[in-house]
């Protein structure tokens, strides 16, 4: 299942390429329920649903095929974590 960690840091880090922070995790351990944290600029002036929309775009096929039964997401701006 590693190749599922590399394929979906190698999507998001196409568009998140900068300034960015990225934790992809298996929230309970059964490789199907996973937790994605972002910090990107490129969130900026997007609201949560927007936000959203932009990450399951890029996992869309690995949601569809059960690959990712269940995804928790946080996606933040850097301003965001500094204030």
């Amino acid at each position: 299942m590693n190749n599922l960690y590399i394929e979906v840091e190698k999507r998001l880090r196409n568009v998140f390429w900068e300034n960015v922070n990225i934790d992809f995790h298996d929230e309970k351990w059964d490789w199907k329920h996973f937790y994605l944290y972002i910090v990107s600029d490129i969130f900026e002036w997007k609201s949560r649903v927007e936000r959203s929309k932009v990450v399951y775009s890029l996992l869309d096929d690995l949601l569809k095929t059960d690959y990712i039964h269940a995804l928790r997401l946080k996606l933040k701006t850097n301003s965001e974590i500094i204030n």
